[in-house]
């Protein structure tokens, strides 16, 4: 797929850092903090040496993920943005995100946050009942939850994400509605939800296998789902991604460059970037990521996407998406795959699980219940 926007770029900012582990958690983190301050200078270094490649491209957006980024001290983070500002040519209007934990976002952290140039907050919710919290393995409490959204309001963080989670065994159909109508409460302008699922080498999928607690249940999840689903549009919001949902003009624009094929660089252990042919990906251990840093060694790994995996990675990312598969595009970039495609769309909209307007298909209710399973069934094959 090429790239939509050619003079633009994204930087993501991995800082692989947990109190501790979530039971349902599979990406890459530690919860020992010893080699901190050596994987800060590392990540600072991997930054500034990498600046080559976004040569002539103005950085739209900066995001912090993890693991934990409110992990970040005031010294480490403008350690961070220096070497940004000096290396990059960031955009006066740059959307620049920190996703956080409640218990980190005190009055004085926010503060900091919004002092460094922080001006979207991504808050790990996940649910406002305890029982759900302590469940996940959590590391905070509701009533954490509630004063920081209202901490990081009052400060003035109105470019503000929720993340909850639907399908947790023991919350009631009422116990989620509450938890959507909170969000609604506080007048928060984006939301990210998604469904409880059980991932290889997670302490849930331990569980399940030692027989300490049951299966997850597909119904009630799907049950939640459509809950989700009839609460967005009378609550004005969009539900612009299968997962995300935005109020006017909040999208998420480093997530939405994502899922339109743009470049962006991705920093940390197992960080991502993509320039548009090539996927590059960082090794996924803190240790040997400083390591191979210092002494400058590969650490990371390379990828020339085939036209097969360009034209999956498109299906993959627009069906999740409002705006659907534009079948134009798959004509005109893909023609080997067109024929094949169509068949199978037309198939699908016949099934009721997807709808077809003006050359674009775009999921139908039905059809979000399954959405993985469409991609699979529309991918080329070798």
């Amino acid at each position: 797929m090429r790239l939509r926007i050619m003079n633009e770029t994204g930087l993501y900012i991995h800082i692989p850092y947990c109190k501790r582990k979530c039971t349902y958690c599979n990406f890459h983190f530690s919860t020992q903090f010893s080699n901190k301050q050596q994987l800060i200078a590392a990540l600072i270094q991997e930054i500034q040496e990498r600046a080559i490649d976004a040569e002539g491209k103005d950085v739209k957006t900066i995001y912090f993920g993890g693991g934990t980024p409110s992990v970040l001290g005031e010294e480490e983070m403008a350690q961070i943005f220096e070497v940004i500002h000096n290396s990059y040519i960031v955009s006066n209007n740059a959307e620049i995100t920190l996703e956080a934990n409640p218990d980190d976002l005190t009055k004085d952290y926010l503060h900091i946050l919004k002092n460094q140039g922080i001006n979207r907050l991504s808050i790990g919710i996940q649910s406002f009942v305890d029982e759900h919290l302590v469940w996940m393995n959590r590391s905070h409490d509701a009533m954490q939850s509630h004063q920081a959204i209202q901490d990081a309001l009052s400060i003035g963080f109105t470019n503000l994400s929720c993340d909850l989670i639907y399908g947790i065994p023991m919350c009631t159909d009422n116990q989620w509605m509450d938890n959507l109508s909170l969000i609604n409460a506080y007048q928060v302008p984006h939301l990210s939800a998604y469904a409880l699922t059980v991932e290889d080498k997670t302490l849930l999928s331990q569980d399940i296998k030692k027989n300490n607690i049951s299966p997850l249940k597909d119904d009630h999840t799907i049950g939640q789902m459509d809950m989700l689903l009839d609460w967005v549009v009378p609550n004005q919001f969009e539900a612009y991604e299968i997962s995300n949902f935005a109020k006017a003009g909040m999208r998420s624009k480093h997530n939405s460059s994502y899922w339109t094929g743009n470049h962006y660089l991705g920093f940390g252990p197992s960080a991502h970037s993509y320039d548009g042919q090539r996927r590059q990906w960082n090794i996924s251990n803190n240790t040997l990521y400083i390591h191979a840093i210092q002494n400058k060694l590969p650490y990371s790994e390379f990828e020339n996407l085939s036209k097969k995996e360009k034209f999956n990675e498109y299906i993959m990312l627009q069906l999740r998406r409002i705006e659907g598969l534009n079948f134009t595009i798959i004509q005109e970039e893909f023609p080997e795959y067109a024929s094949k495609c169509l068949a199978t769309l037309n198939g699908m909209v016949e099934e009721e699980l997807l709808n077809n307007s003006g050359n674009r298909f775009t999921l139908t209710r039905s059809g979000k219940h399954l959405c993985d399973h469409l991609s699979m069934r529309l991918f080329a094959e070798d």
